[in-house]
């Protein structure tokens, strides 16, 4: 007894616990502290068996907060997780095994659950049991003493029991060893006889297996709508459900983490080729949907019809083969385009082969059935804590945040971005230290995420519609204060009547990204569950309605006073707006750090010296990581893809289900200063960038990539992405510097042959082969300066190009002196820009030089340049232009 108390100081010392127990019961304590007895607990060495076939016993509790107690003589093994079964949002508690009829009492004043077991073998019964007798009619003392002494010991145990309930350390043994005193004393008076028939020793401890399970440790986006959005017609429909297994501690030949696109695939393809069978596979899910950032929301709209890609959408045959053969192809999905074009050589999308979108989720999901239907075991709501790994045997074993426990004897594929993969390897005893793997964490910080939001507003008129913006994009600069707009007419999901008219739906107002997340701080603070990326905001409460007012104020203003484009007049745009009802929802998508599972829209690498080895970071403790994150396709489901038919032909023999091979991109440098990158999504086919004849002439793309250093007038270097219109810039003449009248930038998403050049600071400047600069007094393209070696440390080489950067240089003044040239690492580029005039009046890429010069376009720009016009004569000479022009 004395050991009891000297090793639970907690029940003594806690003040928690001294305010929670009455005069009387630290009255009891104090006497049995004093008492030195020593005295063996009532605990059985065995176990008791568990009944057979016993059915699982369950009740709902107040809260997963509440504290479990355990009386009696007892052993009870204790699993957490969440929830599984869909549409269950209260916890519980299970008994799933037992040798005795378990006993469930909440008890909401001590915010305790009380377990016990029906046929408990060291206390029980009603005090008679306990050897309390009637008062004795012989009143002597001696008499008295004993009968006192009687009912104060097995008051004592009721009490010791009620103690030990009310305090944290609360342990069958308390109970137990407090009892056997009582039966120790009691001896003492003589009366061992009736001890021992009250005091019964144990054939065997009860046991029991429960699982506490909890509502998920975070609401998903139609969960979060129903509770916090007044009209239910604002939510989504819920997600597709398949068959989840709830083992508490299920054991797995293949456990694949991550239930997206690559994860799935990759199952698949083992499952279907004979390498595992479908029982021997466990797929882990730390959400309630698959996909990962791939996520259809459907079931909006008066037909409940209308779909929302709140994260990836699309495939481009040519640049992502694998994703868009394994939609149609393996898959036998239907594709449209995304953009009013035919063929759809570019970007396609899911739909149900009448032209109705279904949502990019759905090839996944397929993927989903496929898998349960074989008999793969899929666990939701199971977020991976950490990874241990058995060298002896090659198996790992893996925990997860709800308390399961699961084990993978062969392999385990991580289908899981940077962040989420760092979170567990934190936590993980995989042995990092040993010299070969040192770099393993280096490499797998050599990305970083890209901040991605997507804000869909619902109209129940499409006024778009009504001024013929069917197709194309718009974007208006915005801050912390006002909303930008970056969207597209073409991206949402419209229907219409039969006749075309009275058209509704979704208009994708932003589609913002970079890594520094500046272009979402608009948004952030509308976000209401910070785990959770999508929020369903909605006119139904005042901050909502405020959000949507704003939003469509600010795309009035973008259409009636900043579209220079417009194919509508003034009074046409006023008179829509005017009639306009203002969005009645919006679906806004912030993927961010702390999405659950992502951390962040994409990713791009930093340091191209570690690919190799973050692809494959743990292959050697039968781990694979499978992601979009670590890939030669960073920011597709490809890349995944990708990666996973690599490591399935690597690793398992299993050779990829395609009739084309796909080399892998060299990959390039995303953003690595705390400065902001402004990048372009797509604009359509690639064009433009310094002489681009998009249907008016000759030219090719001249640019150069993102990092590109331009030198400022003040000898300050800027890369060229941070460069605004009206700087000033040094041109590489003779101390000119030059204004900067045009900030270019198209989108490419692509393989292009490009000009590398080692600069003397040994950074890489790379630009188009076709990209004018000048040596030794003459302009020649960077593809002949290499190859006639103007240029040292210069090679071409093929790369993998987001977005191409150019400049325009004193536009507003064609006919004066400026060189119209800027500075770049050191080397003087041509900086004509996308100017048909300056193009044609310089000529100094090769494909300008062959074209005949358009006269037209020198006199009607001629003419509108009245402050120029005293240059006209010189330069319509210098061109060997016969023009007669009237001042």
């Amino acid at each position: 007894a004395k050991r009891m108390f000297e090793t639970r100081p907690k029940m003594m010392l806690s003040p928690h616990s001294a305010r929670r127990i009455k005069p009387a019961s630290v009255l009891l304590l104090l006497i049995f502290s004093s008492v030195e007895v020593i005295v063996r607990g009532s605990s059985s060495t065995s176990t008791c068996s568990y009944i057979a076939d016993a059915p699982v016993i369950e009740q709902e509790i107040p809260s997963f907060l509440h504290t479990l107690k355990v009386l009696g003589d007892l052993n009870v093994k204790v699993y957490r997780h969440s929830l599984t079964e869909v549409g269950l949002t209260k916890p519980r508690i299970k008994v799933l095994r037992y040798s005795s009829k378990p006993h469930i009492v909440v008890d909401n004043d001590t915010k305790e659950i009380i377990l016990s077991a029906e046929e408990d073998m060291c206390h029980g019964g009603d005090t008679t049991d306990l050897g309390i007798t009637d008062p004795p009619e012989d009143t002597s003392p001696a008499a008295t003493w004993s009968h006192s002494l009687q009912t104060l010991l097995a008051t004592t145990v009721i009490a010791s029991v009620g103690i030990a309930a009310l305090t944290d350390t609360a342990t069958t043994g308390s109970v137990c060893a407090m009892t056997s005193i009582m039966a120790a004393l009691w001896s003492l008076q003589g009366n061992v006889a009736s001890a021992e028939s009250t005091i019964a020793t144990p054939d065997c401890t009860n046991v029991m297996e429960i699982s506490i399970e909890a509502p998920p440790y975070y609401m998903g986006s139609v969960d979060e709508c129903l509770a916090e959005v007044g009209n239910a017609d604002h939510c989504p429909d819920p997600f597709p459900t398949f068959a989840t297994c709830s083992d508490p501690a299920p054991s797995c030949k293949l456990a694949v983490v991550g239930a997206g696109a690559g994860g799935l695939y990759t199952a698949m393809r083992l499952v279907e080729e004979g390498s595992f069978t479908a029982s021997d596979v466990c797929v882990f899910e730390a959400t309630e949907r698959v996909g990962g950032r791939i996520y259809s929301l459907r079931g909006f709209g008066p037909d409940n019809d209308l779909t929302v890609d709140a994260g990836a959408y699309r495939s481009w045959p040519e640049y992502t083969p694998i994703l868009h053969a394994l939609i149609t192809e393996k898959l036998g999905l239907a594709v449209e385009c995304y953009e009013s074009e035919d063929p759809c050589l570019k970007y396609n999308i899911i739909d149900d082969s009448t032209g109705e979108k279904i949502g990019f989720a759905t090839f996944v999901e397929r993927m989903a059935q496929i898998l349960v239907d074989d008999g793969v075991c899929y666990f939701p709501r199971h977020e991976l804590y950490s990874i241990s790994h058995d060298d002896s045997t090659g198996a790992n074993t893996l925990q997860f945040s709800n308390g399961v426990i699961a084990t993978a004897s062969d392999d385990v594929i991580l289908n899981i971005p940077q962040r989420p993969l760092l979170k567990i390897l934190r936590k993980s005893s995989l042995p990092f230290d040993v010299p070969e793997e040192e770099d393993v964490l280096d490499a797998i910080h050599s990305v970083q995420s890209e901040v991605v939001t997507k804000l869909y507003l619902y109209y129940s008129k499409a006024w778009w519609y009504d001024l013929g913006l069917t197709d194309g994009d718009f974007e208006l600069t915005g801050d912390a204060r006002n909303m930008l707009l970056k969207g597209r007419y073409h991206d949402g999901h419209v229907k219409c009547d039969t006749n075309g008219n009275n058209c509704y739906g979704f208009l994708l107002a932003v589609y913002a990204h970079d890594y520094g997340g500046i272009k979402a701080q608009y948004f952030r603070r509308f976000q209401r569950d910070r785990p959770e990326p999508v929020t369903i905001i909605s006119n139904t409460d005042t901050e909502g309605a405020t959000f949507l007012e704003h939003a469509h104020s600010q795309l009035r203003y973008f259409h009636l006073y900043e579209n220079v484009n417009a194919s509508y007049t003034g009074f046409q745009g006023d008179q829509t707006f005017n009639s306009a009802p203002l969005p009645e929802f919006a679906v806004l998508a912030t993927w961010n750090p702390s999405t659950l599972g992502a951390g962040g829209g994409w990713h791009g690498w930093t340091d191209l010296s570690n690919v190799d080895k973050a692809i494959a970071p743990l292959n050697a403790y039968n781990i694979h990581v499978i992601n979009e994150a670590f890939s030669y396709v960073q920011g597709w489901a490809e890349g995944s893809l990708q990666v996973a038919d690599q490591t399935l032909e690597e690793f398992f023999g299993v050779s990829p289900p395609w009739d084309f091979t796909v080399e892998p991109l060299v990959q390039v440098v995303a953003q690595t200063s705390s400065e902001e990158c402004v990048a372009e999504e797509d604009t359509g086919t690639v064009s433009g960038g310094g002489g681009s004849a998009a249907g008016d002439g000759g030219g090719d793309h001249l640019c150069f990539t993102s990092d590109a250093l331009v030198s400022l007038a003040d000898g300050s270097l800027t890369a060229i992405s941070d460069i605004m219109e009206g700087q000033f810039v040094q041109t590489g003449r003779d101390g000119e510097v030059g204004r900067v009248t045009k900030v270019l930038l198209h989108d490419v998403h692509r393989k292009l042959e490009m000009a590398v050049v080692t600069t003397a600071s040994g950074a890489e400047l790379i630009g188009t082969l076709s990209h004018p600069i000048l040596v030794d007094g003459a302009w020649m393209e960077l593809s002949d300066a290499i190859s006639s070696n103007h240029l040292r440390n210069a090679r071409i080489e093929t790369r993998y190009v987001d977005v191409l950067y150019n400049l325009e240089i004193d536009g507003h003044a064609p006919y004066g002196p400026s060189q119209h040239s800027y500075v770049v690492h050191g080397v003087t580029a041509s900086g004509l820009g996308d100017d048909l005039l300056l193009n044609q009046l310089f000529q100094r890429q090769k494909a300008w030089q062959t074209l005949p010069v358009d006269e037209r376009i020198l006199t009607k720009r001629a003419m509108t340049l009245d402050s120029d016009l005293n240059y006209l004569g010189g330069a319509l000479f210098d061109v060997e232009m016969n023009l007669s022009v009237q001042s």
